[in-house]
């Protein structure tokens, strides 16, 4: 019997015989079919097509019930199709009953999953619980949700797969030593070219490497004990994630290639990045979060910009590429105080020389911006700190007092003498008789075309 233009299909079913047909969900978009009915989850209550509305849901569960056997397993099919669990949903913070129940499976499989690790790893019978990024996953736990969500959303949601992908995982983790591996020493070769800095805009630990220094010769001859510098790495800054619901998950890393050249594609250097991109891909999952690069080569640049129309929209967005004067970019991720001296910030020598959180501004070319460092309600010490990322700015820096008394030269440029880009942070501490402001002019008097950027903060002295 034909089915009347716009009526849906199990609607114009026939009255006598009240049958479902077979495909039900051929041709509707999987938007159009809600996970949930206000009604529970229970019987064909849960099959609900967008056009029909509850009401004639509710209509439908009933009649079903009345349907031969063989009737209802085609219904349950149906329903079973309908409700499907998504990738963006499968966080602890965003699950519902189709990610839990997915959730639930896995759970299920981790006794056989932790047992055969156990029997395969003579490392594993130790009688410990088996972590996971120091997470022990075997508690039902927050934080050990968060650990296997991760891999679940890796394979696509496929239980079996993700369960298959986590005893391989436990099992490298085990025979390596991984857990350990953040407390052990490294070679001196592979020492000082990272920092653990804090937290980006969006909660994530930032790792920032410098690779303008290295050994190259020493750092990747060995692609073994390259890869574990850069495990120990990765390691220390998943310990800073919190494992919590709607909190961070991945991280956060800025790569300087400042001083890096064309030999830094060298055999060596390609063996080694393949073996440890292998292990992280294999181990890591969900891990990375936004990758910043800094004084990337012109031709790597070109390059990464060509391979990046065959790279997933979705992992694409994870890296971005800045020029030398692209700092604003940077400090709306990462803050200034995060980002080494050395790359246009405030970090000095590993830690913060001052506890003030940093501003910045940037000046366009022939003008002048006006920031206010600190303000102050009584006499005090102030120490301050500035800076130009790039080029050169001129300067004013003043303290104006409270009462509308006249302002005081603190610091200030000179002719011939401004503040440089290559001379790194400017810093002094100003005594202040009264309540006011510190404020600073500066101004883009040299640039034409380019725009400057200049960090700064202050903090009156306990």
């Amino acid at each position: 019997m034909p089915t009347p233009a716009g009526t849906p299909a199990f609607v114009a079913a026939s009255k006598s015989h009240q049958v479902v047909p077979q495909g039900i969900i051929q041709g509707v978009p999987r938007a159009a079919l809600p996970t949930e009915s206000p009604h529970g989850n229970h019987g064909a209550a849960k099959l609900v097509i967008a056009s029909t509305g509850w009401a004639a849901a509710a209509a439908i569960s009933k009649r079903c019930s009345k349907r031969s056997r063989k009737q209802r397993r085609v219904l349950t099919l149906v329903q079973e199709e309908a409700v499907q669990a998504e990738r963006d949903f499968c966080y602890v913070h965003r699950m519902r009953s189709a990610e839990a129940t997915l959730l639930a499976a896995f759970r299920d499989k981790l006794p056989s999953v932790t047992e055969n690790v156990r029997k395969e790893c003579k490392a594993a019978q130790t009688g410990k619980p088996l972590l996971l990024w120091g997470i022990n996953i075997e508690a039902s736990t927050t934080a050990s949700d968060v650990v296997l969500l991760k891999f679940l959303r890796a394979e696509d949601l496929n239980v079996q797969s993700a369960a298959d992908r986590l005893a391989l995982t436990l099992k490298f983790r085990v025979e390596e030593g991984i857990e350990e591996l953040a407390q052990s020493e490294l070679p001196e070769h592979f020492q000082g070219h990272d920092q653990i800095t804090g937290t980006d805009a969006d909660g994530r630990p930032v790792i920032v490497s410098r690779f303008g220094n290295m050994d190259n010769n020493k750092v990747f001859g060995d692609p073994d004990a390259f890869t574990r510098y850069r495990l120990q790495v990765f390691e220390k800054a998943l310990a800073k994630l919190p494992f919590q619901g709607g909190a961070a998950e991945d991280l956060c890393q800025v790569h300087d290639y400042s001083g890096v050249n064309l030999l830094f594609k060298s055999s060596e250097v390609k063996k080694g990045v393949a073996a440890m991109t292998k292990v992280f891909t294999a181990h890591y999952p969900e891990t990375k979060g936004k990758t910043i690069f800094v004084n990337f080569p012109a031709v790597f640049s070109k390059l990464f910009q060509a391979f990046s129309y065959f790279i997933p929209e979705r992992t694409r967005k994870k890296f971005q590429i800045l020029g030398e004067a692209d700092h604003p970019i940077l400090f709306k991720q990462v803050s200034p105080e995060l980002i080494p001296e050395a790359l246009g910030g405030m970090l000095r020598g590993g830690a913060a020389s001052n506890s003030a959180p940093c501003g910045f501004v940037e000046i366009k070319p022939r003008s002048t911006a006006e920031v206010v460092l600190t303000e102050i309600r009584g006499a005090g010490a102030i120490n301050w700190e500035m800076r130009a990322c790039t080029g050169e700015v001129d300067y004013r820096l003043v303290f104006a007092p409270a009462n509308g008394d006249s302002e005081i030269d603190v610091s200030r440029s000179s002719p011939g003498k401004p503040l440089l880009g290559k001379d790194g942070i400017l810093s002094g501490e100003y005594n202040a008789n009264s309540a006011g402001a510190l404020r600073c002019q500066f101004t883009n008097r040299a640039a034409w075309l380019q725009a400057r950027t200049c960090v700064f903060r202050a903090v009156r002295r306990p």
